[in-house]
């Protein structure tokens, strides 16, 4: 009886604990952050939603640089495409180009074979959102969600793919990958290696900073750029969809929407106003799936559509409100990316960039299936139990 006592009281101890340091946590990160939104810069801007496609294009430029390249991800892996990937930035090292490599401390999946090469090489490697003092807890869940590239100042990427196989569909469960990221020239690629020095000087000084923002032509596709550390993406959010008239179209891997994004969505059901959701059949998270069904419910009820993409898994974070405005980047519509995650995301009017978006989202739902009420009622008992389980779990998915 004792020990089942004093169990029970460190366990309470540790739940305290950790409710405690997470919510201080919170508001020392809303009291001392903020977000930042650009200027429109005038940039060149092309679309990428394959893997393939992608890594081609950013191993060709990464063989290409002559004076630096910079490189940030959320996760890295020492697979296929991650060992090429190392091979492409020792190489580079090794001729004299400054590398500088930044990958989240809970994404990085090197091994230590791998670190040790790149920095034998020469390659400036380190690992960002490092736990913190005093709130343990709550830096552990905080992450460095962007992803990034700037060759030579002058070559942007930014986007939704990380370092893995999976990326590029070699993963059997998952098949084929859908995301999307944007490779940009012009001024633009300012705001791009700024995030990035932001960052990477965190934990190591870059000598000279102002010779990497080099002076760059202008091109004709006008863009924002929206850095956010856990304050700030979700009044965005808001304004954009208060702003729709017509229509609004989502796409996520994971919708686990806050109150005010949640009651947003609905008022512009209730307005007329055509809501398209289209999210992965799988998952590749054991919760957020269940955490995400009773807000679907809710968005089928007030009249939205929701698709299920079936062809593979759908990790693209994009929304296009009224055909004429688009965000795309590195943010989840979840909690996770509102509240705790480091993202950056890119907001444009530009006709031309936002054809290409929704000529893929269109062809994404024709590879995928309406979820209607009716199935979701009729969805097993253990289904419901999970969805139960993991609601107070949201704030972390």
């Amino acid at each position: 009886m004792l020990l089942l006592l004093i169990i029970i009281t460190i366990g309470c101890a540790i739940f305290l604990w950790l409710r405690f340091d997470y919510q201080f946590g919170l508001t020392h990160l809303r009291k001392h952050e903020s977000s930042e939104l650009t200027s429109s810069y005038p940039s060149k801007v092309s679309l990428l939603s394959d893997g393939e496609a992608l890594f081609a294009c950013l191993l060709a430029d990464i063989a290409d640089a002559k004076d630096h390249v910079h490189i940030q991800f959320y996760i890295f892996r020492s697979d296929g495409i991650g060992k090429r990937m190392i091979q492409a930035l020792c190489e580079k090292a090794e001729q004299g180009v400054s590398v500088r490599l930044l990958i989240d401390q809970f994404g990085c999946k090197l091994s230590n074979s791998d670190k040790k090469a790149l920095k034998q090489a020469g390659v400036h490697f380190q690992t960002s959102s490092r736990i913190q003092m005093p709130w343990i807890f709550f830096s552990m869940n905080r992450r460095n969600h962007r992803k990034l590239g700037c060759i030579d100042g002058r070559i942007g990427y930014i986007g939704g793919f990380n370092v893995g196989d999976e990326y590029l569909g070699r993963n059997p469960f998952f098949g084929y990958w859908r995301d999307f990221h944007i490779r940009l020239t012009g001024t633009g690629v300012h705001a791009i290696q700024s995030q990035f020095m932001r960052d990477f000087e965190k934990v190591e000084a870059i000598p000279n900073p102002s010779r990497l923002l080099p002076l760059l032509e202008e091109g004709s596709q006008h863009i924002q750029f929206l850095s956010t550390q856990g304050v700030g993406l979700e009044k965005r959010y808001l304004d954009l969809i208060h702003s729709a008239t017509q229509s609004i179209a989502i796409g996520t891997p994971y919708f686990i929407p806050t109150k005010a994004l949640k009651k947003a969505l609905v008022e512009a059901c209730q307005r007329g106003v055509q809501v398209t959701i289209l999210l992965p059949e799988k998952a590749d998270h054991p919760f957020v799936k269940h955490a995400a069904t009773p807000f679907i419910m809710t968005m089928i009820e007030e009249g939205a559509l929701v698709h299920h993409y079936y062809r593979g898994f759908y990790h693209v974070k994009v929304l296009v409100v009224d055909r004429a405005t688009c965000l795309i980047g590195t943010a989840n519509f979840d909690q996770r990316s509102l509240h705790l995650n480091n993202e950056m995301s890119c907001f444009t009017n530009d006709e031309l960039f936002i054809h290409d978006v929704e000529t893929l989202f269109q062809r994404d739902l024709e590879r995928s299936i309406t979820i209607t009420a009716e199935a979701l009622k009729k969805r097993p008992l253990l289904d419901r139990l999970k969805e139960k389980a993991t609601k107070p779990l949201i704030n972390f998915l």
